[in-house]
């Protein structure tokens, strides 16, 4: 049984099905959102010192987290997001320590390779910038902590809705968590049979994964990416496939509508159009929404 997957798996997929189903992982097939992202704003405060603002850079860190247009980035572009809306919030919170400079940090996010923490690594090693060097530490102690977790709770829908779609088509994963973190849950969770290939930060990002699954095998209009972020509506607009919102504290909700509504409508060709156009005007308005601190 394979324990991780690399891009050769993704160029060499061969197709059982005419249609596939692409997911995320995190806040969408696992409740773990406030579970990881609680982890890593611990590591942030901690290693950049900032316990004299704890109860402000939460509020700020778990908006963006969780509840902006940027929920379901990659734990380093999330980082800068964090800081960057951080400093949006300085009038609302003016005794705060300096922000740090990631100007390091924002090049590497831009610079078109995998965002993984070994990429991040040869970075480090390579330029020996102190930022970037806490960065590689903060990562580093995320992951550990995750590890720590035995099990990630799995919404008990994603759980029934995606045995029933592997049963009937091809299933990937496409997520920006780490390959190691991100199959060892799927196996935990007994669902690693139901995926095809299971594709982490590694592999690229979501949309590069995506457009090579589908290349010479499937139709844009036979191609689903699920998702509960705006990057993953972001990948599929890019690859011009189809895309299912998994909505924030609608999650169950969602898996059974997509089980019961959403692949009838693949089969029969009505999924594009008014019923796609309303998924996202729902999605979009769960998150956009600012708070106002930043108003």
């Amino acid at each position: 049984m394979k324990q991780t997957w690399c891009k050769d798996d993704l160029i060499g997929f061969q197709p059982r099905h005419d249609v596939l189903i692409a997911v995320d992982s995190d806040g969408c097939v696992f409740d773990s959102m406030t579970v990881k992202q609680q982890i890593c704003h611990s590591g942030i405060i901690k290693l950049w010192h900032l316990e004299e603002i704890e109860p402000e850079f939460r509020s700020v860190a778990e908006w963006t987290a969780l509840y902006s247009p940027w929920r379901g980035l990659n734990r380093f572009e999330l980082l800068l997001r964090i800081f960057q809306t951080l400093g949006k919030a300085h009038r609302f919170f003016p005794d705060r320590k300096p922000l740090p400079d990631f100007t390091a940090l924002e090049d590497f996010v831009k610079s078109g390779v995998p965002l993984s923490a070994d990429e991040l690594a040869k970075r480090v090693k390579r330029t020996g910038d102190p930022e970037l060097t806490r960065v590689l530490e903060w990562s580093r102690s995320v992951s550990d902590a995750i590890a720590e977790i035995a099990r990630m709770p799995v919404f008990e829908e994603a759980s029934a809705a995606i045995r029933k779609i592997h049963s009937l088509h091809d299933v990937i994963v496409v997520s920006q968590t780490a390959e190691e973190a991100l199959a060892r849950e799927w196996y935990h969770a007994g669902l690693a049979d139901f995926a095809d290939v299971i594709a982490g930060a590694e592999l690229g990002s979501k949309a590069e994964s995506l457009g090579t699954a589908m290349k010479g095998r499937y139709l844009p209009e036979k191609t689903l990416m699920v998702g509960d972020a705006p990057g993953d509506l972001n990948a599929a607009r890019s690859v011009g496939c189809l895309f299912f919102p998994v909505l924030p504290g609608e999650e169950n909700s969602s898996w059974e509508e997509l089980s019961e509504e959403g692949l009838e409508r693949i089969a029969d060709g009505s999924f594009a159009g008014a019923y796609q156009d309303g998924l996202i005007t729902r999605f979009n308005t769960a998150l956009s929404r600012p708070p106002p601190w930043i108003r």
